[in-house]
């Protein structure tokens, strides 16, 4: 495991594969304590509106101190159980850090375990209460972990994105130069699956150098020619080998739909 460039996470894993996580900045990190900030005391406030019509039945004053005393205590629970029993729960996100895009790792990029959540969110205190140190620490450290990342050995990356099945196998996209399919093609019923695979892979190759592509052009037309059957005076052996391919491939696309 090492640090690779500012900002980056670099993982080796036992198939020694290296994986680079980004880890999230100071920015992106308060922005997301700010949401679960939110939250957490609007949790508080319902928890000490609950609490706070049982303490209202005290008939003493020691009744009234003990369950004002309790009712402050519930409300420190609640704020600190959200970060706490959420992070547990969906593998190192919150509210906020799902907002975000983030989500909490072991330095080793695996999923943080419960003590190692219960370890950052009870040093939580430390880092938001003691003159705001924990923006601090982060601010200076290259990979922003606060006092609770460094203590339970964790940090805060940004999520992979993910490709969904069909965007990950998508044949690339056919760049045609033209939209006009021309006029009907001679023996194009003769074509199958085969010929309308090999107009795609070559139209979705912008990239070849013109030589190589008028090579290949011509290459094709000729093989072309020879499935269409097309006869020696026909006017499609006079079109530019590009453009006869950019019609057949229109042409077949339109049959097949």
């Amino acid at each position: 495991m090492g640090t690779g460039p500012p900002d980056t996470l670099r993982v080796q894993t036992a198939d020694n594969v290296s994986l680079g996580y980004s880890t999230a900045g100071v920015g992106s990190r308060m922005a997301a304590q700010l949401i679960d900030s939110t939250v957490a005391l609007a949790l508080v406030f319902v928890a000490l509106v609950a609490a706070g019509g049982l303490v209202s039945r005290a008939s003493t004053a020691q009744g009234l101190a003990w369950g004002a005393g309790a009712a402050a205590a519930f409300a420190g629970f609640v704020y600190f159980g959200y970060f706490l029993v959420y992070e547990a729960v969906t593998g190192g996100r919150t509210l906020g850090k799902r907002a975000l895009g983030l989500r909490v790792v072991r330095i080793d990029g695996s999923a943080p375990d419960v003590t190692a959540i219960l370890v950052r969110d009870v040093v939580r205190v430390i880092d938001l209460g003691l003159f705001g140190v924990g923006i601090v620490v982060m601010f200076f450290h290259p990979l922003s972990r606060r006092l609770g990342d460094l203590a339970a050995g964790t940090v805060v990356v940004r999520e992979r994105s993910t490709l969904s099945l069909a965007a990950a196998t998508a044949p690339p996209p056919v760049i045609l130069r033209t939209p006009d399919a021309g006029p009907p093609i001679e023996g194009i019923e003769r074509l199958g699956t085969s010929e309308q695979n090999a107009l795609r892979v070559f139209l979705s190759r912008p990239g070849l150098t013109p030589q190589l592509r008028a090579k290949l052009a011509g290459d094709l037309a000729t093989r072309l020619y020879e499935r269409l059957q097309l006869p020696p005076q026909a006017p499609e052996r006079m079109w530019p080998p590009e453009l006869l391919i950019e019609r057949l491939y229109l042409q077949l696309d339109m049959r097949s739909r």
